[in-house]
Order: structure tokens, then sequence, then C-alpha cells
């Protein structure tokens, strides 16, 4: 099959003079197009990873949405939590205790937020697997925060279950003593104290959370903040978490003895704004910035152009005078720079795919301290990647239209008689032609 003479000549263009192979400009221009995709499309996965892992762990150890009574603690919880149990999108409610208070041991202090839950429904909840993943039977530790367990055994100190980097920072193990200080409620306006003991150990992979979580029995919490059988809320778990506040409206609305205006629903990312809201912040001034690298890439391919018809102006001439269109010299021009931008968008995606590949293999460290995630995340979201490439190839056909346009306009005398931007010198007049000076005299 014979291609059209346009996609010939435009190939030809791109070769070097005196090799089959891609002139050194072109190769130059195609490397700035692919190293930005290359950056586009790592970072994004990065970021995605990172948004992926943030939400597995957020949803891990938090609820998808809290419902909490305005101005007032939670009263009525029981009823209204099987109301909730009811709608088809609800998969689980549990009662909580939340606050935020001192825990100290014999070598180390923190302050930490302590939420109280229910054994019963904790079980079967993303909690239960970060304390597998310390070794121990997730239900073994968690029948240890009931009360009624305690009372049997003859152990009337509540179990509490810590996250990892809380224990390393307090130095305890399971079975040891810790005690918790709350500044509020105490006898005489002095803090409430009470001790608890290491039933087990969570690790998420989170350090916010490992480092500033602790979990007690529901029933230990409402004892030690005196609410007596009242709750700070109720967490809800839903078939979608992204939609999960909208569910959860929908739920409170079908429950028909309800003041909607007496209720507040806040979901995951609400309750954690400041570490989610940051990732999307930096992720987007990140791409941004990178993004600049395919634009400097772009402006690379105009002046490659612009190079290649200052080489190529006879040549041009030539054509023109042959009979070839304006649309035609366009045509040439315009498919230069997306061969351009083409072969740098698939160089660019493949090296990205493959760092991507690395990463995601071999894994890199990471400070949880500084990035909350002990190894880089990778996800690759195709949707992005098509974006990315995309955006390249508009940019890289964008870049093609000046100097197309100025090459079709060539003028093909002009063509002819320049040579690299100089015209050519006059032919000198016939030696014949000139009066010999000294015949003359």
């Amino acid at each position: 099959m014979k291609l059209p003479f346009e996609v010939e000549v435009a190939f030809r263009y791109l070769q070097a003079r005196r090799k089959a192979g891609i002139s050194l400009t072109s190769f130059l221009t195609i490397a700035g197009v692919g190293l930005g995709v290359a950056a586009l499309t790592v970072v994004t996965s990065v970021w995605n990873g990172f948004e992926r892992e943030f939400l597995e762990k957020l949803l891990g150890v938090n609820a998808h949405a809290v419902v909490l009574r305005r101005f007032d603690v939670f009263r009525d919880h029981v009823p209204k939590a099987e109301q909730l149990r009811a709608h088809p999108r609800v998969l689980e409610v549990s009662p909580i205790v939340y606050s935020e208070v001192i825990v100290q041991s014999a070598r180390g202090v923190q302050g930490v937020a302590i939420k109280g839950v229910d054994p019963d429904r904790v079980v079967n909840l993303p909690l239960a697997d970060y304390i597998a993943r310390t070794g121990t039977v997730a239900s073994t530790v968690l029948d240890r925060l009931r009360s009624e367990e305690s009372e049997r055994e003859g152990d009337e100190t509540p179990g509490m279950i810590i996250g990892h980097g809380l224990q390393e920072v307090l130095h305890v193990e399971p079975g040891e003593l810790v005690t918790i200080i709350s500044p509020y409620g105490g006898k005489g306006g002095r803090a409430r104290t009470k001790q608890f003991e290491i039933a087990g150990v969570f690790r998420s992979g989170m350090f916010e959370f490992d480092s500033r979580m602790v979990f007690i029995g529901l029933e230990p919490a409402q004892s030690f903040f005196q609410l007596y059988d009242t709750v700070t809320g109720l967490e809800v778990w839903t078939e979608d978490p992204i939609s999960s506040q909208t569910t959860v409206h929908e739920a409170l609305a079908d429950i028909s003895d309800i003041d909607m205006l007496a209720y507040e629903v806040k979901d995951w990312s609400v309750t954690n704004r400041s570490v989610f809201g940051a990732v999307n912040q930096q992720k987007a001034v990140i791409s941004l910035v990178l993004s600049f690298i395919v634009l400097v890439a772009a402006f690379n391919i105009m002046a490659t152009l612009f190079l290649l018809i200052l080489e190529k102006r006879r040549e041009i001439a030539i054509l023109k005078s042959l009979g070839a269109s304006r649309r035609s010299i366009l045509g040439i021009f315009v498919l230069d720079g997306q061969l351009i931008g083409l072969t740098g968008c698939i160089s660019g995606l493949a090296l990205g795919l493959v760092v991507c590949g690395l990463i995601g293999r071999y894994g890199l460290r990471l400070d949880p301290r500084v990035y909350y995630v002990e190894n880089m995340p990778i996800v690759v979201n195709p949707l992005e990647i098509g974006l990315i490439v995309g955006g390249a190839m508009v940019l890289a056909t964008a870049a093609t239209l000046l100097p197309a346009w100025t090459a079709a306009r060539l003028d093909p005398v002009a063509g002819l008689t320049q040579r690299m931007g100089q015209r050519r010198p006059a032919a000198a007049p016939d030696a014949e032609a000139q009066p010999d000076s000294g015949m003359a005299r």
C-alpha cells in the first residue's frame, strides 16, 4: 500500500541527512516530550497511591460517616442505630465515645485521641485486621475490652488497644498498665485519672493513627467520662464511602420521628480534611508545575519545525513548483510535529510505566513521621494517563500550526533563489562583454 506523498515527505524530513536514523534535533525534541510525559505519569501515579493509602487507612480506623447531636450528647442511640441499619445501603452502625486525653506509662507520656467502641461491632471492621497484623488474635484482644469479661475474671482494670507508634513512645508491652488522664470532670477541678491494661496493639501503617489513637470498651468509656447511657455519636459504614454523607442523610430522613436540624452528619472527608485536603492540593500544584515541562517541549517542537523550514526552503519551493498545494505543505509539517509528539508520548509513557512498576515492585521507604505512610504507594489511573497523553498531543499539534502555516505561504521563487536565508550571489558578467582598459589605451 503506497502512502500519500505528504506522509513520505514528512518521514523523510525528520531523518538525518547522511543516515537512515532520526536527526539529532528531532531526537532531542522527542526526548523533551517523553520526559514531560514520563514525569507526569510517575507523579500522578504516586499521588494516586497516596490518596488510596490515606483513604484505606482513614476508613480502616474511622467510619465512613459520623452522626452527632448538635450541642448535645446522643441519648437515644440504641433505637436510632437500629433504624439506621434498616437502610439498604448502610452496612454497619456503631456507637462511640470520643475525647482527647493524656496517656502515661512509667516510661513515657503522649497526648492521644481516645475512642470507646462496641467490641461486638468492631470485630467485623477493618480495625480487627490491623490488630491481626501484630500477630495476635483480634477477637481475643477485643474480648478484653468488654466490661463483663473483666468482671468475670475478677479484674477491675479495663483493657485498652494502642497503636504501634504509641507503643514505641510509651515503651510498654501487652499486659502492662498505663494511666489515662482527662483534664475535665475530676473532683475539686482536678484531672480525672484511671488505669487501663494494654490488651493489644494495632498497626494501620499510618503514623498519625498508630501514634495518637487508642481504643477502649464502650462501657468503660461511658463510666470514665461520666456519660452514663449516652454516647458521643454513631459511626456509620455504607456501601460507597464517597457518597456516605448522602446515604446517611437519606437514612435519617426515613426515620419518621426525627428532627433533621437536631443532627449533624460528618463524613470522612470532613473529619480528616487537613490530611486528605493537603494531598489533593499538593497533587494539583506538582502536576501543574510538571505540566510546564510538556509546554516547553511544545515550544521545542515549534523551534524544530522553524529550523526544518529554513533548511528545506528549496525543497518546499520545488514541491510547490511541481504542483503541491498549500494544504499539502501544511499537512507535511503538521504531521511532522504530530510524529514528534506521538513518539515522545509513547516513549515517555513507556518510561513512566516502567518507573512506576519498579517502585511498586521494589518499594521506596519513606519516613512515616513526615509522609504518614511507610512505603511509597503507586496507583496508575488509566483515565489520568489518557488525559496526560491527550494533552501532550494537543500541545504538540498546536505548536505545529504557526510553522506549518509559514511553510505553506512560502513563495516558490524566493525559496529557489535563497539558501538557508541567504540570497545567492548574482552571476558575474561575461569577460568578453567587458572592455579591456589596457587595449583602450
